[in-house]
């Protein structure tokens, strides 16, 4: 059973270059995955999408996935990885399809010798609308593929993204393989640009997100393929456009909790939600003065660590805590310090063997990424 953070933070430098943005985690029994972008050549704004493994404390060599100057290179919606059961990757990444600013696919390619070689598959999105398709989410399903999740504007029209135009961002599913499956519909409505998160609870694959009422509040809710979506907690958050601030999921077994950054009446939270398969409870509340871009993964089922960013003035603090299901919050702690502006992403966090590893875009653009591992003790 696991008792506590030892707070001790065993700093590792990545392989990601200078400039590397956009960082983002998969767990891989007991490993982790590391995807990012960073420049090749700057005036041309060629870049270029790469992939690391961190196993037995460290990192390995960075695989080049593709290079080119049509990524849709963003702070907030950034390349995903998935691990299938039999160990075949697949990466997902937003590529421009248009000359629109919010005109962008979502790129698929597969690796069949970890990472070493990728095999283009075409895009996730099964239509050619010139919107913005992205904020994917990757689990493994089946013994070779992976189940998606992501945010699909094909019914969106103009600039919907900034209010100019019309139709809603829809949810969508789709399984892969081999190849690409068609895509299914999940929620018409949703918030736009909110990143997803997903886990297998129960057996069945969830994926949280923010969604968005006729009316405009913008709650988080959960949903599967063949469910209905419902919500994780009603905060009625009345809010005309979108925070860009998504929700966070993690699982074991019948055992999951969420993440989420809320603001109803402009009072900013991070509010956190255990459940065993639907008992939802009601939300632990950790944190009033932050930025939200959370990030959760569950130790057991009775504690999970969470991170967020906070301002502190001019800059902003990386922040980490123990959540405990009985409502209490230990080992605050400030780990690093971060960029105020949106530069700075989202911090992402996975288990590994032996702690918990966190990475995320440092202050300092000389050095790209930075990542430490949080050791753990039974």
């Amino acid at each position: 059973m696991f008792t506590s953070c030892l707070i001790i933070f065993v700093m590792s430098v990545t392989p990601a270059s200078e400039g590397a943005i956009a960082p983002n985690l998969v767990e891989d029994n007991g490993s982790a995955w590391m995807t990012w972008v960073e420049p090749v050549d700057k005036e041309k704004k060629f870049m270029a999408l790469k992939c690391a493994k961190f196993s037995d404390g460290q990192w390995g060599t960075a695989h080049t996935i593709v290079k080119g100057n049509n990524f849709f290179a963003n702070w907030a919606d950034f390349p995903e990885l998935g691990v299938a059961k039999d160990g075949t990757l697949f990466v997902t990444w937003p590529q421009q399809s248009g000359p629109g600013t919010y005109s962008y696919d979502i790129a698929v390619a597969r690796s069949d010798d970890s990472g070493e070689t990728w095999t283009l598959m075409g895009t996730l999105n099964d239509d050619r609308a010139l919107g913005e398709h992205g904020f994917v989410s990757l689990l493994p399903e089946g013994e070779s593929g992976v189940r998606a999740f992501w945010l699909d504007g094909r019914e969106m029209t103009g600039d919907g993204h900034s209010g100019e135009g019309g139709g809603d961002m829809q949810l969508r599913s789709t399984r892969i393989d081999e190849k690409v499956t068609n895509s299914t519909l999940l929620d018409a409505r949703v918030c736009e640009c909110c990143g997803t998160d997903a886990a297998w609870v129960s057996g069945k694959p969830f994926v949280v997100y923010r969604d968005r009422s006729e009316t405009e509040v913008r709650n988080i809710c959960i949903t599967t393929p063949d469910e209905n979506p419902r919500l994780i907690h009603n905060d009625n958050w009345l809010i005309a456009g979108c925070p860009v601030n998504g929700p966070s999921i993690d699982a074991i077994g019948n055992d999951s909790v969420v993440a989420w950054y809320t603001a109803p009446e402009n009072k900013t939270s991070v509010q956190i939600s255990f459940a065993n398969n639907e008992e939802r409870e009601k939300p632990i509340q950790i944190s009033t003065s932050v930025l939200g871009r959370v990030d959760i993964v569950l130790l057991d089922k009775e504690v999970a660590l969470v991170c967020w960013f906070e301002p502190t003035g001019e800059t902003s603090a990386l922040m980490l805590a123990e959540v405990h299901r009985d409502e209490t919050v230990t080992n605050v702690q400030s780990i690093a310090e971060v960029s105020s502006s949106r530069s700075s992403g989202f911090p992402r966090i996975s288990k590994v063997d032996g702690g918990v590893l966190i990475v995320w875009t440092d202050i300092d653009r000389l050095n790209g990424i930075n990542s430490s591992l949080v050791l753990l003790e039974e």
